[in-house]
């Protein structure tokens, strides 16, 4: 095929194949398009659910995605044995602790996770910082999250007493015993002393935009590759 000056000749194996693929990831630039826009619903549910009135927590949680970012409301008693130090989390650009502290809900009933807040290191470190345990019937408010499983540890010694790596709700139910809910309350008010932790509902729609975009330009790369290796300038 001539083209002005140039002459465009395509073979048919190279064409196949560059068809082939730009299919393929067009295909796949849409289908994260379309993980994105579902996971847009999703978000806006979340977001939702922080606006609607507190849920009171008595008792065992079937589905922690019900409950997922709903402001929640327990009564129980803090047990002081069971309460754990999330290591290295940064507030204020400073490193230091979350405190975790399990909420007995009722007799023999589950145990609520609450983080109550976060803790600086001390000269102390790495001993965590002293975080009372009010004694007692208690109220605790909070949002209501699932820890993130993606974490990365660098050793197997992820433990050490009340220090842990990363907080993992199976993790704590096996090493303490305690049938702990699928769920982490983030208190507020924090307890006495610490700053609050936050979270805000982030379903992931940018990582699928961020997917659907590599995949659409990585089709437009292959289309323009292979216009470009097949037209030559005719010479005179």
């Amino acid at each position: 095929m001539r083209i002005g000056a140039f002459s465009f000749t395509p073979r048919p194996v190279p064409t196949i194949a560059a068809f082939a693929l730009v299919a393929l990831t067009l295909w796949l630039g849409q289908w994260q398009a379309g993980r994105a826009a579902e996971k847009a619903g999703w978000q806006a549910l979340l977001e939702a659910r922080v606006a609607e009135p507190p849920l009171v927590i008595a008792g065992r949680v079937r589905d922690a995605e019900d409950v997922l970012f709903r402001r929640v409301r327990a009564h129980g008693r803090f047990d002081a044995a069971g309460q754990v130090f999330i290591d290295n989390r940064i507030h204020g650009g400073r490193a230091g602790f979350h405190v975790i502290t399990p909420l007995a809900l009722g007799e023999g009933g589950p145990f609520l996770l609450v983080n109550r807040g976060w803790a600086a290191r001390t000269a102390d470190y790495p001993a965590p910082p002293p975080a009372p345990v009010p004694a007692g019937e208690q109220w605790v408010e909070g949002l209501a999250t699932i820890p993130s499983k993606r974490f990365v540890e660098l050793s197997g010694d992820t433990v050490t007493g009340s220090v842990w790596q990363n907080l993992s709700v199976e993790r704590y139910a096996q090493r303490t015993g305690r049938e702990a809910l699928p769920v982490v309350v983030l208190a507020d008010p924090p307890a006495p002393g610490l700053a609050a932790v936050t979270e805000k509902p982030d379903a992931g729609i940018a990582k699928h935009q961020e997917y659907s975009l590599t995949w659409f330009s990585l089709a437009a790369t292959v289309a323009a590759l292979w216009v470009g290796l097949n037209l030559r300038k005719v010479k005179p």
